[in-house]
């Protein structure tokens, strides 16, 4: 089994970002707020405009980009204390190896010297996320009804947060 390796992705490795992006989108559409035909059009630049303006951390395998977690700041002056996770994937042939967990663990530790708190959004039904962010201290807070529409009808989502205690 080769090693993984867990490290910020820059505006460089936007080719990276869209290969795993894509394929999340693909695999898993119903986990996601965005659609593969929307982002497939993306240009490069506009990718690695997103690395350069948020926080985003990629899994490596043999050289190969196999899972993604992002951070986005809160911009306004009463709402910067905050971040929004977004995105957390690995590839399904990488799942069960933690791969998930030290993603967001890495972006915790990253988020500290950031913001206080940490906010998400997952789908009512991705038991294994909502169990992940759990075991990493995230707590439920709420249910937004109908958040998400697609094709298979609507979608609630799980409102999750994670108060970071000052150093």
């Amino acid at each position: 089994m080769p090693a993984i390796s867990i490290r910020r992705l820059e505006p460089s490795d936007a080719d990276d970002y869209r290969t795993i992006r894509l394929d999340a989108l693909q695999r898993d559409p119903e986990a996601f707020g965005s659609i593969y035909s929307v982002e497939a059009d993306f240009p490069l630049v506009a990718i690695a405009d997103r690395l350069a303006s948020s926080v985003v951390f990629g899994a490596y395998a043999d050289g190969q980009i196999v899972g993604m977690v992002g951070l986005k700041q809160e911009t306004g002056p009463k709402t910067s204390h905050k971040g929004f996770v977004f995105g957390l994937y690995v590839h399904p042939d990488w799942r069960g190896q933690s791969i998930g967990s030290r993603l967001v663990e890495a972006l915790i530790a990253s988020a500290r010297d950031i913001v206080e708190q940490l906010t998400l959004s997952v789908v009512h039904d991705n038991n294994a996320a909502i169990s992940l962010y759990q075991k990493l201290g995230f707590a439920v807070y709420g249910v937004e009804p109908r958040a998400l529409k697609s094709t298979k009808g609507y979608s609630d989502e799980v409102l999750m947060a994670l108060i970071l205690p000052p150093d």
